[in-house]
């Protein structure tokens, strides 16, 4: 691999345990929120990295960022929609896109260098697109242009692109989430 596809593939995997998981996250209604403490710690070095492949992934990659939170957080959201921040991510339920209050769980796990985030509980699909920002301002800014939030495998590995929006100078990137899954920054 490249020495900059190397960096955006650490990049992509501190997005990635930033983003969701492809397991649902707890999310917390507005009305009556449920929400156990977050524990956090930075990260700074990265492990795992990964990059290319799978479901329109093509030669796509992830970047590297500098120091990340590293944390979990619960919460439980209804059809009331919500709200979930940690770290450089920040998901945006819509009302009406669950049926049902939903215990969510956001992680971004250690040992990532690129902005990466797991969401739980599994399967949980939503009625209506959920909006995931993920921030860049961290991350070196290799093909910053092509930025998009992508889902992607526990080692990194890019299944699919999700519809986003590049936002150059808030340096974020919005993607729409069908449902629960690992999500990461990606090009």
């Amino acid at each position: 691999m490249k020495p900059d596809r190397l960096q955006f593939a650490a990049l992509l995997v501190a997005a990635t345990a930033a983003a969701l998981s492809c397991v649902d996250h707890a999310i917390t209604e507005p009305t009556s929120p449920s929400i156990d403490a977050p524990v956090f710690q930075a990260a700074t070095t990265a492990k795992k990295g990964g990059g290319g492949g799978g479901g329109g992934g093509g030669n796509g990659g992830v970047d590297s960022c500098s120091t990340v939170i590293v944390g979990l957080i619960k919460q439980t959201v209804g059809p009331a929609g919500g709200v979930i921040a940690l770290g450089p991510a920040r998901l945006t339920i819509p009302p009406g896109a669950l049926k049902a209050p939903v215990t969510i769980q956001a992680q971004i796990p250690a040992g990532y260098a690129g902005n990466y985030i797991q969401f739980k509980p599994d399967k949980t699909v939503f009625l209506q697109p959920a909006s995931l920002t993920i921030s860049y301002s961290n991350c070196s800014l290799v093909n910053v242009t092509q930025l998009k939030v992508a889902q992607v495998s526990d080692v990194l590995q890019i299944i699919q692109y999700v519809p986003s929006t590049n936002d150059l100078d808030g340096h974020t990137v919005t993607g729409q989430l069908q449902h629960f899954s690992n999500y990461a920054v990606a090009w």
